[in-house]
């Protein structure tokens, strides 16, 4: 005799199973979680519309390298603003750890508060700060072929990230704007995870946001259009040179 059984659990989806009646066994298989969005595209529109409808028209939209390039740009054709890239880096310790920090542009380090370095750690921080600053440098080439971001003074410029996660590098590219002589600097993504989001409001940056999602680590797929990581930077990147 077998018997249908049904188990739900919170962020997962339902499964059917069918077990002996006599002998249950607790089978719980994972689904994937559901995407935010189904396409960068669509996320970057709706984000534009929000920014719209909250009164910045007339801003200039700078997409975050890399993930906030193309969401800038789709961002800014749906609201018919200016678009353009601004160059920005986490600063980390090493590959498989939480970044610490940001380099954007020629700005000065945006660092954790919280991270207290001891003097065992300060020659492998300067490293990691070397080493964020050179992929800065080649970044510019690469997506601007060097030229510099577009006037800034006096507008308000909203930088634009992918998923914030860890929110140095929105920060970092707020202040390069700032720096860059603009008048108001907004920070926009379609999704950031709650402590990173308290930690830009309490910098007294508005944040526009559609989606905020509750877990520290984000979501792991937002856009169901992901795809690899090299293909995706491939595509900011010829993104940004139609800014030009």
């Amino acid at each position: 005799m077998f018997e249908r059984e049904k188990i739900t659990r919170i962020g997962w989806e339902e499964t059917s199973f069918t077990v002996p009646s006599r002998h249950p066994i607790l089978a719980i298989v994972a689904q994937p979680r559901p995407s935010l969005y189904p396409t960068r595209s669509s996320a970057g529109a709706l984000l534009g519309q929000q920014l719209a409808s909250r009164g910045y028209q007339s801003c200039i939209l700078l997409g975050i390298t890399p993930e906030g390039v193309e969401i800038a740009a789709h961002a800014a054709r749906a609201m018919g603003a200016q678009f353009d890239v601004i160059v920005a880096s986490f600063i980390k310790l090493g590959a498989n750890l939480a970044p610490i920090g940001a380099m954007a542009e020629t700005a000065p380090a945006e660092m954790d508060p919280d991270f207290q370095p001891g003097m065992n750690l300060l020659e492998k921080l300067q490293a990691a700060i070397d080493e964020s600053r050179a992929r800065v440098k080649q970044d510019l080439v690469l997506y601007r072929t060097q030229r510099p971001v577009k006037k800034l003074e006096g507008r308000t410029a909203v930088v634009v990230d992918g998923q914030i996660v860890w929110p140095w590098k929105a920060l970092a590219a707020a202040k390069a704007a700032q720096g860059l002589g603009a008048r108001e600097v907004v920070i926009a993504t379609p999704v950031a995870a709650q402590p990173a989001a308290d930690r830009i409001r309490a910098r007294q940056y508005p944040l526009v946001c559609p989606s905020v999602v509750m877990e520290q680590e984000g979501h792991p797929s937002p856009y169901g259009d992901a795809g690899a990581d090299g293909a995706d930077r491939l595509r900011s990147i010829m993104i940004a040179h139609e800014a030009a």
